[in-house]
């Protein structure tokens, strides 16, 4: 007797367990409608999520209808069945041919990709009339579908350049909606209509180190191969400066194309160029591990040499948003982290189970952290998050050295985590610091400004200038996450390591202890308060005490007060009439005088600000110029005269001003304009010379002309 045939099924209806109620009406329409249609009834649980049931059942579906409702894509089987049937289209030439979607929501944004947005969608039908119509448009669609989706993990090897292709990853988890959010960033101009866009932008993969931005390029690169038959071009980081971050994998993408890799990196990309012109297929782009500071020319150097290509970047940094589309994943959520720990061994009991729920707790989510521990499991989850929580040498770092990771990690996890924080500054290894101490609770602004002026006796107003500059230079590099108003947070893990690599480790500890003093003493801020009534700011009448700058206490190295001072005189000069050239015949003369003329106030209350003295007597080390003496110069034996001269005789021309007469009128007609207008010219130069000063102070240059 013969073998019957496995079943076909006409339709493979996929919808979120929570709208059940919503899709039944549905659901028995279909069903007494004579179609053959799968219903999955069992719940998806466990790491891979999908039960053999509904892999068989798809594969031998004609096509998915997906009931899209806003909470679909936070189920995992649901975003399975959706991928796996968009996949089936799309390597057929047609990523709708194998997917109908059924929208009960008011609007649209929620559904990705993008060509399933744009694409003719049914509203859920709320009566028998509607239902009978859609399902006439279901059995229409699927009865020109001769056959089953087919396997669903058959699809073919993607055409990787330079090669070879990286393994699937066994333990991606938790990733697809991402996968969804980077397919439709970069072919949002694919669905013009419900998108606004009508052409590609680069899309990037930003966020803090480890969270997997790689490894989902990888995925993506993957899953989706069938919509680049022109390949998948993999551009790694090179080691050498900014100009030639990138040269090595431009020179073995041309060679895989059998193109010469001789000549400078633009030569290469022109003949990159011409080759995917000439080729006229789709391909992928991906820049992997951008690193932040580069142009805007420099980035745009590195992305897709053809229209044809879509640039894809992985990047830490937050500064190219200008450039390209942000997706920034976050740290798995607690199914999903608890899911990837636990993939190889379950817990063998409810201590175990707890332990394994700590350390998911522990790292929060963190994807690189979770592979990792996953890999010491066999000890038991208990002795594991013993384990990490012991002082000394990561045990991060351990369990990576006995394994390759598989985006190429390094050994040395825990440095490769915190790798981007000495180049930021000493003011970011402070905001770290104290966010470490402070933790687990938020960093706020006010509580490491008390903490920090504490440590180091400075006025408040200093300490906030550079934590606000360390706070922007971590947020920059994804090390730093806003959490409220005024507050701040650092992932645990790279606290974790940066406690294990920071190269000042006193330092940390006085910080530390600077934190727990504070902590403990009612304080209000003097920010706000300078030059006010004591005790007008904050929660307590104690004012700060603020040590006076002494000049004969400093160095020939300038205080971080005298810097600071020294750029607030200086961005103000720079900006004045004087130091800028008044063009003959244009501008006020009354307004030259007074935008002059203020900078004795500003003078005095940016050295107030900073307590920093204005005496002319006092001693400073030989040969070594201070911001007190530069700027008793400036008010003095520059400005002072100047004013004192040309202030009256202004003053006088202008009381004489007929009634009816403009003041500009009036002024042009003054016999001693032409002389003022070159004494203001002949101010320039030592006006210069003063910002030349405060530049040597301050460490930034304008690029003004130095002074003849």
């Amino acid at each position: 007797m013969a073998e019957s045939s496995p079943r076909t099924w006409d339709v493979f209806l996929s919808y979120s367990r929570g709208d059940a109620h919503r899709v039944a009406p549905l659901r028995e329409r279909l069903l007494a409608s004579g179609l053959d249609v799968f219903v999955d009834e069992v719940a998806v649980a466990g790491f891979a999520g999908i039960s053999d049931a509904i892999r068989d059942g798809l594969s031998r579906s004609k096509a998915l209808l997906a009931c899209y409702s806003a909470a679909y894509p936070e189920w995992q089987a649901c975003q399975w069945e959706l991928t796996a049937a968009y996949l089936a289209g799309l390597r057929e030439g047609d990523p709708r041919r194998r997917v109908m979607v059924v929208n009960p929501e008011p609007a649209a944004d929620h559904i990705h990709p993008v060509e399933l947005r744009d694409a003719k969608h049914w509203a859920l039908p709320a009566g028998p009339v509607a239902l009978d119509a859609l399902v006439a448009d279901v059995r229409a669609h699927v009865s020109a579908l001769a056959t089953p989706i087919g396997a669903t993990e058959t699809a073919p090897a993607p055409y990787w350049l330079p090669g070879p292709a990286p393994s699937p990853a066994p333990a991606f988890t938790g990733r697809l909606p991402w996968l969804w959010q980077v397919h439709s960033s970069l072919h949002r101009h694919a669905a013009p209509l419900t998108t606004g866009h009508t052409t590609a932008r680069p899309v990037q993969i930003r966020g803090a180190a480890g969270l997997g931005k790689t490894l989902l390029a990888q995925e993506y690169a993957t899953w989706f191969a069938a919509a680049y038959p022109g390949g998948i071009h993999w551009l790694a980081r090179d080691t050498g400066g900014a100009p030639a971050l990138y040269d090595k994998g431009l020179r073995a993408l041309a060679a895989a194309h059998g193109l010469s890799g001789e000549g400078v990196a633009e030569e290469i990309v022109a003949r990159l160029h011409d080759h995917f012109a000439y080729a006229g297929e789709p391909f992928l782009w991906i820049v992997d591990d951008l690193p932040g500071g580069l142009t805007t020319q420099q980035v745009g150097r590195l992305c897709a040499p053809h229209p044809l290509g879509r640039t894809l970047l992985t990047t830490r940094s937050r500064m190219y948003d200008a450039l390209a589309t942000a997706v920034e994943p976050g740290p798995l959520g607690d199914d999903a982290a608890y899911a990837l720990l636990t993939h190889d061994v379950e817990p063998s009991g409810p201590d175990e189970e707890a332990a394994a729920r700590a350390l998911c707790a522990a790292v929060v989510g963190h994807p690189l952290a979770l592979d990792l521990l996953a890999s010491g499991a066999a000890d038991g989850y208990t002795a594991l998050h013993d384990r990490f929580h012991t002082p000394g040498r990561s045990l991060l770092d351990v369990l990576a050295r006995r394994r390759a990771l598989p985006t190429g990690y390094p050994a040395e996890v825990t440095a490769a985590l915190v790798r981007d924080v000495p180049a930021a500054g000493p003011s970011a290894m402070d905001v770290l610091r104290l966010a470490a101490a402070f933790s687990p609770t938020p960093l706020t602004r006010d509580d490491a400004v008390r903490a920090l002026s504490s440590a180091v006796a400075v006025p408040d107003i200093a300490t906030a200038r550079r934590l606000d500059a360390g706070i922007a230079e971590l947020h920059g590099r994804s090390l730093l996450a806003p959490a409220g108003s005024g507050a701040w947070s650092v992932h645990p893990l790279i606290l974790h390591a940066w406690l294990r690599h920071d190269p000042e480790p006193a330092r940390a500890e006085q910080l530390r202890h600077a934190v727990l003093q504070t902590l403990r003493t009612p304080y209000g801020t003097t920010l706000g308060r300078i030059g006010g009534r004591p005790g007008t700011t904050g929660t307590s009448t104690r004012e700060p005490q603020m040590r006076p700058y002494m000049p004969a206490q400093r160095d020939a190295a300038p205080s971080e007060l005298e810097r600071m001072a020294a750029f607030d005189l200086q961005v103000e000069l720079a900006t004045r009439i004087g130091v800028q050239e008044l063009a003959p015949g244009s501008g006020s003369l009354r307004e030259a005088l007074g935008s002059l003329y203020a900078m004795f106030t500003f003078t005095r209350n940016t050295l107030r600000q900073y307590s920093i003295g204005l005496a002319a007597d006092q001693p400073a080390a030989k040969g070594v110029r201070t911001v007190h003496g530069i700027a008793y110069d400036l008010l003095n034996r520059i400005l002072r005269p100047f004013t004192s001269e040309w202030h009256p005789r202004l003053a006088a021309h202008e009381a004489l001003r007929p009634e009816g007469a403009s003041p500009v009128a009036h002024e042009q007609s003054w016999a001693d304009a032409p002389a003022l207008r070159t004494a203001l010219a002949e101010l320039r130069a030592p006006l210069l010379s003063v910002v030349a000063e405060l530049a040597e102070i301050s460490g930034a240059d304008f690029g003004l002309p130095a002074a003849s």
